[in-house]
C-alpha cells in the first residue's frame, strides 16, 4: 500500500478537490481545507468551478477573509489560476462534478489532486475514472500528485470495508479518510466548519478533520511550517 506524506511548499500551491461523481463530499472537503489553512495563518484563494457554486456560498459565511473566485470555463481556469498564485500562498479549487473539460483543465495546472470517494460501487467506478484522467495529466506535464480521500465511511459495514481494502490496491496513495457524520451536513447548513460547532458529532468530525489535514499536509502545529512535497512508498 502506498503511504501518503505530503508537505505543501511555502510558495503558492494549487490543491484541487475533484471527482467524476457528485455527492462524494468534494465541497465539504474543499471548504474545510480552505478554512483550516487560513486559520494556520496562510493566505488562501478558493476557486469555485462547480456550476452550483456551493463552496462560494458556504465559504462566504464560514470565512470573511478567504478570497473567492468563480471560474467556470477551461480557458478561465488555465489563464486565471496561475495569475492568482502571485496573490495567495495556497489556492484550493473545488472542481465540478464530472470529468468535464473544466476538470481536465484544473488537473493540468494543479500541484496536488484530492479525490474524495464514497463507499459504493458507483463511487469506486467514478474514482477509477478520475484516476485515469489524473494519469493522463501526469503524462502531459508530470503532475499533479493524487491522493484518495475515503469519505462517508461506516466502518462496520461491508461497503466501507471494501472501499478501504480496494484503496490499498490503487496506484495512488490513500489518506485515512472521514466517516459519515451528520455534523458535516449541519456545518453546510449553518455556514460554518465542524470545529466551530458544539455537538458530539461535530467534535468527533473536527478531530478526524484535524488528523486528515495533518496527515495530508504534515503540518507542524508547534512551529507552523509546511515543507516540500514528498510521497513515500510504504
Amino acid at each position: 500500500m502506498l503511504e501518503i506524506k505530503l508537505y505543501l511548499k511555502l510558495a503558492a500551491m494549487i490543491a484541487a478537490v475533484v471527482n467524476s461523481k457528485g455527492g462524494v463530499g468534494k465541497t465539504t472537503l474543499a471548504v474545510h481545507m480552505a478554512v483550516w489553512l487560513q486559520e494556520q495563518g496562510k493566505s488562501i484563494t478558493m476557486v469555485d468551478s462547480d456550476v452550483q457554486g456551493s463552496s462560494s456560498i458556504w465559504l462566504k459565511e464560514a470565512s470573511s477573509v478567504t478570497r473567492q473566485v468563480r471560474l467556470q470555463t477551461p480557458d478561465d481556469v488555465i489563464e486565471q489560476i496561475p495569475k492568482l498564485q502571485a496573490e495567495s500562498e495556497f489556492i484550493v479549487v473545488d472542481g465540478p462534478a464530472g470529468l468535464s473539460e473544466v476538470t481536465r483543465a484544473i488537473l493540468l495546472i494543479a500541484d496536488v489532486a484530492f479525490l474524495p470517494c464514497g463507499p459504493s460501487i458507483l463511487d469506486l467506478r467514478a474514482v477509477n475514472e478520475a484516476i485515469r484522467v489524473v494519469k493522463q495529466a501526469q503524462k502531459i506535464r508530470g503532475g499533479p500528485r493524487a491522493v484518495l480521500v475515503p469519505n462517508k465511511l461506516q466502518v462496520q459495514y461491508r461497503l466501507s470495508q471494501e472501499l478501504l481494502e480496494t484503496a490499498k490496491g490503487l496506484d495512488i496513495p490513500s489518506s485515512s479518510g472521514l466517516r459519515l457524520r451528520q455534523a458535516y451536513a449541519d456545518a453546510a447548513g449553518q455556514g460554518t466548519v465542524v470545529w466551530r460547532m458544539q455537538t458530539q458529532s461535530a467534535r468527533e468530525a473536527a478531530a478526524e478533520m484535524q488528523i486528515l489535514f495533518e496527515e495530508l499536509f504534515n503540518y507542524d502545529t508547534a512551529t507552523k511550517t509546511i515543507d516540500e512535497p514528498s510521497v513515500a512508498n510504504g
